[in-house]
């Protein structure tokens, strides 16, 4: 290792040196020290370099959450190459377009998905490189790993290279590669070890996707920069997840509200001790604070925040710290460490406590959207990051996120918040989940459409009264479909484009 910290690579590889043999990953049985893992890191970096992966070049990798992702992204950050994590959710046409659109010039791959790959093969010809199981002409992960020395490999890696493509959800139009540098990726680690108040000593369980920014810059890479135990799932089961946070006696665990809500309807809950866990993360999703009590009152010796952010801002923007969780429930916080976020009217001027803005970050967003400069450009005005997302601040600073800009439905001159709308629907117990959007009419110019999943048997009139009961007339939707589950990516967000396409 050089004497500059200049990388996440150094700075694992820092962290490596002065924790050797604590644990750092866990995952079902396996254990790895950072010494071990640290070492198959080290192999892997110098496996891809052998096979012609140059410093700048772009490498994707398509794993579920295993100790194969974790090696694979900071063996590609040491070899001095850009990350493309893939959400292993894509189909074959979905993939092809973010390798491609990547200009990946390798794929490393779990066998799982290996007919995916085979299927869109002959349409990568820039891909040089296929890392899997030794089949089909692929090279053998285990095999290539042994072939080469666990040495600290030498590339000149600088804080302001790219280290991470990831791509935007895409819930409306084609997904837009956000590039993270090294540092937006160690920035945003320090800040979230500064304002979670981690310690070397916290246990993080992390079972969101790995391939989320959220899961790897705010849980992952934070963890293993102060040497904690870090505790991976495959996917989320509740009964793995709870057996998981009393065997590793995890302190730190996080998700979005779907996962709570599911953790805590789980019949078994109370036959497993969760007395370790000190803190609870939020994210994605508004949680009410009927739901905050009872998910706090399941998990004793806890605290709660909310995170907000997004791709573009590695993630994390604003935090719900937990001494505001209960007063505060529906608020995203306010603004992270070293990062300013404002409230912006439609001239670009701050906008009045109360009033309803577009919120605009500054500190640490993404160095652009990769090969997309018109994109870019959009998204930066007057040295702020536009997220597109509309909020409001209250006479304390505490940000209340409103809406996305593009889920605004505007019908009869009037403007309604798909947000407001869902929020009423939620609060009926009937109704599991939901979802809000406008639809193209010809006479109200878009009409509110409301998609839902119930507990209980109802009917749409039934629902209709309830929203007429808590909205104004123009507000409630004008139609209701009732289906057995709300589509959502791999991320745990609605995708409102695919019910747009269905229900429009």
């Amino acid at each position: 290792m050089r004497g500059n910290i200049d990388s996440v690579g150094d700075m694992f590889a820092l962290t490596a040196a002065k924790y050797p043999d604590k644990t750092a990953l866990v995952f079902q049985d396996e254990r790895f020290t950072y010494g071990e893992l640290n070492a198959r890191v080290n192999r892997l970096a110098r496996a891809l370099m052998a096979a012609g992966v140059r410093k700048g070049d772009k490498v994707a990798f398509l794993f579920m959450n295993s100790p194969e992702f974790v090696v694979t992204w900071l063996a590609v950050a040491k070899a001095g190459a850009v990350g493309v994590p893939l959400n292993y959710g894509l189909v074959p046409r979905e993939l092809k377009y973010q390798i491609g659109q990547a200009d990946a010039v390798a794929i490393v791959f779990s066998p799982l998905f290996m007919e995916r790959i085979l299927a869109i093969r002959d349409d990568l010809p820039q891909v040089r490189t296929y890392l899997c199981n030794g089949e089909n002409g692929t090279l053998d992960f285990e095999t290539l790993l042994a072939g080469y020395p666990p040495d600290e490999p030498e590339v000149d890696v600088s804080l302001y290279d790219p280290n991470l493509i990831l791509y935007t959800a895409g819930t409306t139009g084609a997904p837009k590669g956000a590039v993270l540098t090294h540092r937006n990726s160690l920035f945003n680690a320090f800040t979230c070890c500064l304002d979670y108040r981690f310690t070397r000593d916290d246990v993080l369980q992390i079972v969101p996707p790995l391939f989320h920014a959220a899961a790897v810059n705010c849980m992952l890479l934070p963890g293993l920069v102060l040497g904690c135990t870090v505790a991976i799932h495959l996917r989320f089961d509740p009964e793995d997840m709870l057996r998981t946070i009393q065997q590793e006696a995890v302190t730190v665990t996080w998700g979005p509200a779907i996962l709570w809500r599911t953790l805590l309807a789980y019949p078994d809950f109370a036959k497993y001790d969760v007395r370790s866990v000190r803190l609870l993360g939020n994210g994605g999703m508004a949680m009410t604070g009927e739901m905050r009590e009872t998910l706090l009152a399941r998990f004793p010796g806890a605290a709660m925040m909310d995170i907000y952010g997004m791709t573009e801002l590695s993630p994390a923007a604003t935090l719900l710290r937990p001494e505001a969780a209960l007063a505060k429930p529906l608020s995203v916080g306010t603004p992270m460490t070293l990062t300013d976020v404002r409230i912006l009217d439609w001239r670009g001027r701050e906008a009045a406590v109360g009033e309803v803005g577009e919120i605009a970050v500054r500190g640490n967003a993404l160095d652009g959207y990769y090969k997309m400069p018109e994109e870019t450009e959009q998204a930066f005005k007057g040295g702020f990051f536009r997220t597109g997302d509309l909020g409001k601040r209250d006479e304390e600073g505490f940000i209340t996120l409103v809406d996305r800009k593009r889920d605004v439905i505007t019908t009869g001159g009037e403007q309604v918040y798909s947000r407001e709308v869902e929020e009423v629907l939620q609060a009926n117990p009937r109704i599991r989940e939901c979802a809000v959007i406008g639809v193209a009419d010809e006479k109200w110019g878009e009409r509110v459409v409301a998609i839902v999943s119930l507990r209980q048997g109802t009917t749409p009139d039934t629902l209709l009264a309830w929203c007429r009961e808590n909205l104004a007339a123009y507000k409630c939707p004008r139609q209701i479909h009732i289906v057995n589950d709300i589509p959502r990516n791999a991320a745990g967000k609605v995708v409102k484009g695919e019910l747009r396409k269905r229900f429009g």
